[in-house]
């Protein structure tokens, strides 16, 4: 797949014509938000234009986060977001900023990173139609004297298409815990490369009602020892966690309670102002004393940049 490649003129003239389809007849379109979404998509194309316009600029460094986020995901990642399934790519890239700002060169360097990033995860999946969900920047402190930084990138794409969501699991889900370790029991062996994290994610889906894309996007890890209950039969969080040894095999009623509690957990990490993008359901373990087996969330959110909802 080939990457989006905007020309100025044609993305202002893109611009007009979506927000016009997005107002119908006899329906009241909501004019200061028509406006405030206007201006966003109006402000990423002129950092775009100004970024390879000039030389020897610079930005702060927030800002220069905040806009490149916001160009990644509307040149990338602006769609209905449905999918089939999607899949997750972290990596991390040099952010050489100084005293809080940054170069024009730089950042371009990391816009065009992020790119073959997104161009390589598309071209592995072999299939033209791959596309992207949400890019996530963050810078990180290093914490050393000279005042290092990097950038934590994080992508999710796949297919899209329809996919039922909250549906529960069926008789025959029984799946190891993580590792890509397939189904357990009496199912031992079938479907390796996927296991409990990937079928509980892909069950767990959020699809905006119009086509968008996400700026402002956040990261909350939400980790099993924060949602404690006394309602759950199979231990004592929310979020699975297996003090070992014990079998590491989940059972469709256990599969389908953590389901059951997801909208509880997504709401409660979710920032003011932001919707819920995608989460990232991720398995790990923990040596002490024994072993301890846990699934974690990795819960994006963000501003939602569309056609307004009537």
């Amino acid at each position: 797949m080939k990457l989006k490649s905007y020309k100025y003129f044609i993305a202002i003239l893109a611009i007009t014509t979506i927000f016009s389809s997005c107002s119908k007849e006899n329906n009241i379109v909501d004019e200061q938000r028509l406006t405030k979404q206007d201006e966003t998509t109006l402000k990423l194309i002129s950092f775009k234009q100004e970024l390879f316009s000039k030389s020897g600029g610079t930005m702060l460094s927030d800002s220069a986060e905040w806009y490149l986020e916001g160009l990644l995901n509307y040149e990338q990642a602006n769609n209905t977001h449905e999918f089939t399934q999607v899949e997750f790519l972290y990596d991390t890239l040099a952010w050489p900023s100084g005293n809080g700002v940054i170069s024009y060169e730089d950042i371009q360097l990391v816009y065009a990173s992020v790119n073959d990033l997104a161009e390589n995860m598309a071209q592995q999946s072999t299939n033209p139609d791959y596309t992207f969900d949400v890019i996530d920047l963050q810078v990180i402190e290093t914490g050393l004297k000279n005042g290092e930084q990097f950038i934590a990138v994080s992508l999710s794409g796949g297919l899209p298409g329809k996919a039922p969501t909250y549906v529960g699991f069926l008789e025959d889900d029984y799946w190891l815990f993580g590792y890509g370790e397939g189904k357990c029991g009496d199912y031992s062996g079938q479907y390796i490369g996927r296991d409990a994290t990937t079928e509980l994610q892909h069950h767990i889906r959020f699809v905006p009602t119009t086509p968008s894309y996400y700026v402002s996007v956040e990261t909350k890890v939400a980790f099993p020892s924060e949602f404690p209950t006394s309602d759950n039969p199979f231990g004592y969080y929310m979020i699975w966690m297996l003090d070992g040894p014990a079998t590491e095999c989940l059972s469709p009623d256990e599969l389908n309670y953590y389901l059951s509690k997801f909208d509880y957990i997504k709401n409660f990490k979710q920032p003011a102002g932001k919707t819920f993008i995608t989460v990232d359901v991720d398995y790990t373990l923990i040596l002490n004393k024994g072993t301890t087996y846990l699934h974690t969330y990795e819960l994006k959110y963000g501003v939602n940049i569309g056609c307004p909802i009537d």
